[in-house]
């Protein structure tokens, strides 16, 4: 599931639930137009609770964009199953973003 909200200039993605090759697509469907219209992007992975690299190839696509635009894009509370998918394809710096476990200061 994913949600969306604005505030202050920033949009905010949440994603809950699982992020698999079962629910991608409409995931991706909905998160897609957000990609190139918000100007800040920070996506929440709290939530997630299951992610392939499906999924992964959702955010990695994202951010690509995000630089080929010249946009702002940060992904914030990492859950644990986004951590383990990350270190287990390399990921964990890719992103540029500091990874912290939702929760953690």
């Amino acid at each position: 599931m994913l949600t969306h909200h604005q505030a202050a200039g920033i949009d905010t993605v949440s994603f809950a639930g699982e992020m698999t090759i079962y629910d991608i697509e409409n995931l991706a469907t909905a998160f897609m137009p957000l990609i190139g219209q918000a100007s800040n992007l920070v996506v929440d992975l709290k939530e997630v609770t299951e992610i392939d690299s499906s999924g992964a190839q959702l955010l990695m696509m994202a951010r690509l964009e995000r630089q080929r635009l010249d946009k702002a894009f940060s992904l914030v509370n990492h859950s644990v199953a986004v951590v383990n998918l990350f270190k287990l394809l390399g990921l964990l710096n890719w992103f540029d973003d500091p990874v912290l476990l939702s929760g953690d200061a």
